[in-house]
């Protein structure tokens, strides 16, 4: 895991690469490399993992010193990858994992990443073309960021190292802000900064020196291949040996590897495979909010560690941490991005890099194998009395709101929770900006293009987590991750577990209309059986509770004291909405969409404050 970092163009500052690295020095605190040459400056910062000697430090240069590589993330596959390239006489100079990517390119040309199974942001400079291509893995795990001027081409891992180029205006792109405020994130490769593009996941974006011309094309895209599937035992056995082998490529590393561990299928079964893999030496940590039932999953989780042999630190999470770190954490996100868990992601986070550089997640089993109500709800469509007959009172719930609410509220029609609706909205913002907005933004836009190519409410949903939800979680893992020098690293999503997904149908993954059927089958018996009586909790934090109580006057103060960073919204209307959400006397499930309004107004106040100071303090 690293930083990397590049201009290309006419550009006189030759400082500005490692002012960019100095902005990112906590995703490679172990060393830096660069490379300079006419009109090309690129930079690296590592965080070693694996070969831990200089050999490994990047960029990797080719002999005659016409290809230069950058590498951000890790290549599972790297050694099955290496051995024909070493038979065609490419010489290796280090045992890591990234160098590969170097031979490879120079061995079949851009085409190789095709073959690469991992998590990266890959930035290769093409001398002889005079050709800058970046690259972003399949699911977008790696974030990376780039930004074109009349004359250059700008790429990094993170928005505050673009930031530190002066002549990069920094303005507010009002599409992803409509739909940051109505869905809590943005889509295709928009950022909050109208500048500033990010790479989509398994899109591979070109810059030619010669004509300043961007292109862009896809090395992968999310391809449904359910065509022949036949549904017998063997839909388990194949889980098992997919889990197994790829949590063993995941373990590749030359530093201490932990775990996270909530009371969940998919983490405690990434658990089993690696404690089973490193001999029960695997040290596990749970987030703990000193609350008993729905948010306390400490309890089984120590159970869960012990019975795999594993130790299991307990983290200590409190409201007075979130005062400590909520702006901390910000600014190490860049820009706000889905939900609250950040907050308690960052804190256990905080606490694993004290003893480990590698942290293994459970990212993807829910989107992966149908985890969600959701997906519940549009197969219970088909048979409604046994949806009926087979579902919890939560589950229906969910079902309600994605099925009927889209009726009265358009937002509510594209199997994301909608926070701020378009009606609402009128209430909050101040006239002129509403207009704006209004005139210039369509929030609906990219979910509707989405729609309008697959009539398939399962694949349309799938798509919607391949291409929108997840690649933000990731980028959310990895700064929060990365913000301790930590490398987060997802065995669920691993290539051979993602096109066996693709490959199985709804009907068999809600097999008995039970949720995430096919990994709770798979692993019955080799996990912990109070593990299937426990409700699905997805590692939930308490921050609509303190808002209202322990956090009551920070919050509302913090809001109101900073409004002239938010200034587009009326400052009686979020007075008045936050006082509503405090003052309430009965807890509903709304409660939660409350809060993230709150906690959005939070995110977006910090956010400004940092773009006005280009991250700097």
């Amino acid at each position: 895991m690293c930083g990397i970092a590049g201009i290309v163009g006419n550009f006189s500052d030759k400082r500005l690469i490692p002012e960019m690295l100095d902005m990112m020095k906590h995703r490679g605190p172990d060393s830096r490399g660069f490379y300079q040459s006419d009109m090309v400056h690129l930079g690296h910062c590592r965080l070693s993992i694996n070969d831990l000697s200089e050999r490994a430090s990047q960029p990797f240069v080719s002999k005659k010193d016409e290809v230069v590589v950058l590498v951000n993330g890790e290549i599972y596959n790297f050694k099955e990858l290496r051995k024909p390239l070493i038979e065609k006489d490419y010489h290796f100079k280090s045992n890591s994992d990234s160098e590969v990517v170097l031979h490879g390119y120079l061995d079949r040309g851009i085409n190789f990443v095709k073959k690469l199974n991992g998590m990266f942001a890959i930035a290769i400079w093409d001398g002889r073309k005079r050709e800058l291509i970046i690259i972003r893995d399949r699911l977008g795990i790696k974030p990376l960021y780039y930004s074109k001027t009349e004359k250059t081409f700008l790429f990094a891992s993170e928005i505050k190292a673009l930031a530190q180029y002066d002549k990069l205006s920094l303005s507010l792109d009002l599409q992803s802000f409509s739909e940051y405020l109505a869905f809590g994130n943005y889509f295709s490769n928009r950022t909050l900064n109208q500048e500033i593009k990010i790479v989509e996941p398994g899109e591979i974006v070109k810059f030619t020196l010669v004509d300043l011309k961007i292109e862009k094309e896809f090395f992968w895209e999310p391809r449904f291949r359910e065509q022949g599937f036949y549904h017998n035992g063997d839909v388990y056995s194949r889980y098992q040996e997919i889990i197994e082998s790829s949590v063993k490529r995941h373990l590749i590393s030359d530093v201490p590897v932990g775990s996270y561990l909530s009371s969940g299928i998919d983490s405690s079964s990434v658990v089993s495979c690696a404690s089973r893999e490193l001999n029960q030496d695997l040290k596990t940590y749970t987030g703990y909010f000193g609350m008993s039932g729905f948010y306390d999953e400490s309890k089984e989780a120590k159970k869960i560690a012990k019975a795999f042999g594993c130790s299991n630190t307990r983290v200590e999470i409190g409201p007075q941490d979130f005062i400590d770190n909520f702006e901390n954490i910000l600014w190490h996100l860049d820009e706000p991005r889905v939900g609250m868990g950040a907050f308690s992601q960052y804190m256990v986070a905080k606490c694993a890099s004290k003893d480990v550089k590698v942290i293994l997640t459970g990212h993807g089993g829910d989107e992966f194998f149908a985890g969600y109500p959701v997906f519940k709800a549009i197969f219970g469509k088909q048979h409604i009395f046994k949806f009926l007959m087979n579902s919890s009172f939560r589950e229906l719930m969910f079902a309600v709101y994605f099925i009927c609410y889209p009726f009265i509220k358009k937002e509510a029609g594209y199997f994301i929770p909608n926070i701020y609706s378009q009606k609402f909205l009128g209430k909050m913002l101040m006239p002129d900006f509403l207009y704006s907005l209004k005139q210039d933004t369509d929030v609906f836009q990219e979910l509707n293009s989405l729609k309008a190519d697959y009539e398939d409410e399962y694949k349309r949903l799938t798509l919607t987590y391949l291409k929108y939800f997840l690649p933000a979680l990731f980028i959310v893992e990895d700064k929060i991750s990365m913000a301790f020098s930590l490398e987060s690293r997802t065995p669920l999503c691993d290539n051979e577990m993602l096109d066996f997904a693709l490959s199985v149908p709804l009907s068999v993954k809600l097999s008995g209309y039970e949720l995430k059927h096919i990994p709770r089958m798979a692993m019955r018996g080799r996990l912990p059986k109070n593990i299937y009586k426990l409700p699905k909790r997805g590692f939930p934090t308490p921050l609509s509770h303190w808002f209202k109580r322990e956090l009551k006057q920070y919050i509302k103060s913090f809001i109101l004291d900073n409004h002239r960073y938010i200034d587009m919204f009326n400052i009686n209307s979020v007075e008045k909405l936050i006082s509503r959400f405090q003052s309430a006397k009965f807890k509903t499930p709304l409660d939660e969409i409350a809060a993230y309004k709150i906690w959005i107004l939070l995110n977006l106040i910090v956010y400004f404050k940092n773009q006005r100071q280009r991250y700097k303090n």
